[in-house]
């Protein structure tokens, strides 16, 4: 678990930030800004914007990345809300860091994961960014992307988008999709067990166009210390 987590906040902290580390709030990586502001949400690294700054342009859908307590255990609730969602190819997703310390990490390959997200998708990050800020995202690619927080995956901070179709890598059951080299690794601890819920089916989110955190079963989001068997 540690060199998996550790491996994905390194991979997942690079984006969108200057030499200290920072993210550059408000800005991509450069890209300019068109008369509707859509140039600037890039399809790499989306568009990061602070507390009190106007996004360059209107969200279609809205998630929330949240925090809560997790009683007996002393480790809290980290989940998305709502964590599955169904959108049209070229929404928008606003991401709002509601508590601190988040990201949103597409399950690709190219951070050491199995697939899933679809084949043509690219490998898509925000940085790690504090309560207030949010992140900007357009989800072009048609299919089922899986999301994470990569600092909260294993305890469970993972999140479905299906962008048209509940179709591609992430539509198959977790554990059964594309892995790209023998390291590459699917959802691993309370991450699997919230991706295999049946309210997270693919179909079941397009049917319904969200799935809560409140409607995952409780034995889904138990606190696990042992990788989910594939």
């Amino acid at each position: 678990m540690g060199l998996g987590a550790a491996a994905a906040m390194g991979l997942a902290g690079c984006s969108g930030s200057d030499a200290t580390g920072t993210p550059t709030a408000g800005t991509t990586t450069g890209t300019p800004t068109g008369g509707d502001g859509s140039d600037a949400v890039d399809p790499r690294f989306g568009y990061v914007g602070t507390a009190g700054t106007e996004p360059p342009v209107e969200a279609d859908h809205t998630v929330d990345l949240n925090i809560r307590p997790r009683d007996p255990v002393p480790v809290p609730e980290f989940y998305f809300e709502p964590t599955g969602l169904s959108v049209d190819p070229g929404d928008t997703v606003r991401f709002n860091m509601a508590t601190p310390h988040h990201n949103v990490n597409a399950y690709h390959p190219e951070f050491g994961y199995a697939q899933r997200v679809p084949a043509d998708a690219p490998a898509y990050s925000s940085p790690i960014l504090t309560g207030g800020d949010y992140w900007l995202y357009t989800f072009e690619t048609e299919g089922v992307h899986n999301i994470m927080c990569a600092p909260h995956e294993v305890f469970g901070m993972v999140g479905t988008v299906v962008v048209g179709s509940a179709s591609g890598p992430g539509a198959n059951p977790v554990g059964e999709a594309p892995k790209p080299t023998p390291q590459s690794r699917p959802p691993e601890f309370t991450a699997g067990t919230v991706l295999s819920d049946p309210a997270m089916d693919p179909d079941n989110i397009v049917e319904q166009g969200s799935v809560s955190w409140n409607d995952i079963a409780d034995e889904n989001k138990r606190l696990l210390l042992e990788p989910v068997e594939a």
